[in-house]
């Protein structure tokens, strides 16, 4: 993995450090959020954790929630569960 970034069979993955940069958010924080299931299986454990570009939306939802209204893991999922139960 170089500059964050790694291809599995050709998909695009981001170190968590790279998505936490990103997005200005704690590793730590972001490990929480893989570890509370919130971002599915496109988490992988290599040498490190990654997570695929595909769900940088999906990220970008979480920090949206977390930040603008406070909510925590367990509001955010009951959030994205209900925006999911919608479409």
């Amino acid at each position: 993995m170089s500059d964050g970034r790694t291809y599995v069979e050709g998909d695009l993955y981001l170190s968590v450090e790279t998505v936490a940069d990103v997005y200005r958010v704690e590793v730590v924080w972001l490990r929480e959020v893989i570890d509370a299931g919130l971002l599915g299986t496109e988490v992988g454990v290599r040498p490190a954790f990654i997570i695929a570009a595909v769900r940088l939306d999906r990220v970008a939802r979480i920090v949206r929630l977390h930040r603008a209204l406070g909510f925590d893991l367990d509001q955010i999922r009951d959030a994205l569960e209900d925006a999911e139960a919608a479409w």
